[in-house]
């Protein structure tokens, strides 16, 4: 037990130094930290995602939390030195640990938090508790100082929250990149705050085993709809509407492919071999991603009628 407090403390320690946070300004009344195009490492401290947080005349709203209690610490204490302001709401765009795992530092400064209402379930099932445990094994102990907190606000469809003179409206968008996605529009700016599900020159993560490639496909289509100027996603730098369709055209390019491969009997060694010479090779994140979405494209088409 002495070791392992130990262990705590010096990992602690050390992610309070290994990186920084730079907190910056998008547009009046934005702000975004950004974090790198990597996986999570005890290098990186786990700051492989973005977080946003629009000032109100009520306080802050902020759109996911990052990856640990040191990262959210980081993130709250700028925010503070823009305006010294209580936090009203913590928005997690879905479970994944670089947006989720941080927000117990914004639960601690009475932040209501809001969240898909499968995020819910999965805290409650238990199950939350044994991913965050598998994680940190994963990942040498980057995960060791986070508590999972539950959300306050849970959204099965659309939620309006007030704050000030700004409207958010939280929309599900599920199944896509996870089954627990929202977004969050700002009808007044004509801001979208997109989650992970819309890149430019980045490839998504397709492989979470509750993700859908053809449920992703529709859910762009509805974006794509929106009256939107500005996109803010997870892994991006700001974005504007055509990394809807970059977005769009990379899991097209996917099932259609993978769709008539497997249709002339091609296993998924060659389908990946056929694919691994794609327009997409250059973009970011491809190493580490691309496979694993054909992989699991390819079990989806299975599944499909």
């Amino acid at each position: 037990m002495v070791v392992r407090a130990l262990f705590t403390l010096l990992m602690a320690v050390f992610l309070a130094f290994s990186y920084e946070i730079k907190l910056r300004k998008v547009d009046k009344d934005i702000y975004m930290v950004r974090g790198e195009d990597a996986l999570p490492s005890l290098k990186n401290g786990g700051f492989i995602s973005n977080a946003f947080a629009v000032y109100t005349e009520e306080g802050w709203v902020v759109i996911d939390t990052l990856s640990t209690p040191e990262l959210s610490e980081k993130f709250l204490k700028e925010l503070l030195k823009v305006k010294k302001a209580p936090v009203k709401y913590t928005i997690i765009t879905h479970y994944h640990p670089d947006h989720w795992y941080g927000a117990k530092t914004f639960k601690d400064a009475k932040a209501k938090m809001v969240a898909h209402k499968k995020l819910k379930e999965l805290y409650d099932s238990g199950e939350a508790k044994a991913i965050l445990e598998e994680a940190n094994r994963s990942f040498n102990g980057l995960y060791d100082s986070v508590v999972l907190v539950p959300p306050d606000i849970v959204v099965e469809d659309k939620v309006r929250l007030k704050a000030g003179s700004r409207t958010f409206d939280i929309i599900s968008m599920t199944p896509a990149h996870t089954n627990s996605d929202i977004v969050v529009y700002m009808p007044d700016r004509k801001v979208l705050f997109a989650g992970d599900l819309v890149y430019y020159k980045r490839i998504p993560f397709m492989g979470d085993r509750n993700a859908s490639s053809k449920g992703w496909e529709e859910v762009l289509r509805r974006i794509k709809s929106m009256d939107i100027k500005l996109i803010l996603g997870g892994h991006n730098e700001p974005m504007d509407k055509k990394a809807i369709d970059y977005t769009l055209g990379y899991i097209t390019y996917l099932r259609e492919n993978i769709r008539m491969m497997k249709q002339e009997g091609k296993f998924i060694d060659e389908i990946k071999q056929a694919l691994s010479d794609s327009p997409y090779k250059k973009d970011a994140m491809y190493q580490e991603f691309h496979n694993a979405n054909i992989f699991r494209v390819d079990m989806e088409l299975d599944l499909e009628p």
